[in-house]
């Protein structure tokens, strides 16, 4: 009896911290092409970090909130994965973060009609008036900067729409972001608008679990080995095909 007692404990202990028992929950903003309920596979970021949990044995359940939520709600323990989050040295004191799983460039767009305006280098932005979002990692020089003023808005469409009416020089996003928004929202503008080829700076994607949950290394170490194990047998690659990249 004691022999069978004994045995289902451990069974129990077993299943209570198997990473199967329970759903990991993933946190993300809703922003196309990388997430978003109604898109295939959730969205091209979250298709590929979901399949990579599951490749490494966990279950997982998605949640989408603003980002504000999804920061703090992952923070306090509230979800157990954020799903798409630039680093930064003030994040990881917070959080340990993953591999990067994607980049994202993150470029200037402009009017044709003002072949003038250029991006090579900070200096390029002297007194033009410059769309940006809020709560956005940018890089520090760019943040500080006096050369110029930054328009925050709380999305990418509304700079897009500002820059058509010349309200704005430039607006800053995603590349994929952007064409994106144009496609869906504003294809009469495309022939009009201009995506500079020198990036501002390029970010890469990584989830990250709160340091207060007591499996954060291992839930980081196993996407990392499932990310690795998807980029060689060419599953990560066929993701990107899949959504037209």
């Amino acid at each position: 009896m004691n022999s069978a007692k004994g045995f289902c404990s451990g069974l129990l202990l077993l299943l209570l911290f198997s990473p199967i028992a329970s759903a990991l929950s993933i946190v993300v903003k809703e922003e196309a092409p990388y997430a978003g309920k109604n898109l295939p596979g959730n969205g091209l970021s979250m298709e590929i970090v979901q399949k990579a949990l599951q490749l490494a044995g966990y279950e997982t359940d998605l949640v989408f909130e603003t980002w504000p939520r999804a920061y703090e709600g992952a923070s306090i323990g509230i979800y157990d994965v954020v799903g798409s989050i630039w680093y930064t040295e003030k994040r990881a004191r917070t959080f340990a973060f993953s591999e990067p799983y994607l980049l994202h460039e993150i470029k200037f767009i402009k009017r044709r009609s003002e072949p003038e305006i250029q991006f090579t280098g900070m200096e390029d932005l002297d007194g033009l008036i410059i769309g940006t979002l809020k709560g956005y990692a940018y890089q520090d020089a760019f943040l500080q900067s006096r050369q110029f003023i930054r328009v925050q808005q709380n999305y990418l469409l509304q700079n897009l729409l500002l820059l058509t009416q010349g309200k704005i020089d430039l607006a800053l996003g995603d590349v994929r972001k952007i064409d994106q928004e144009l496609q869906q929202y504003m294809k009469g503008s495309i022939k009009d608008l201009e995506i500079l080829p020198t990036a501002l700076i390029i970010r890469g994607a990584h989830i990250a679990v709160s340091k207060d949950n007591p499996r954060h290394e291992e839930i980081i170490a196993g996407f990392n080995r499932a990310l690795a194990k998807m980029k060689a047998d060419g599953s990560y690659q066929e993701i990107f095909r899949r959504h037209g990249y």
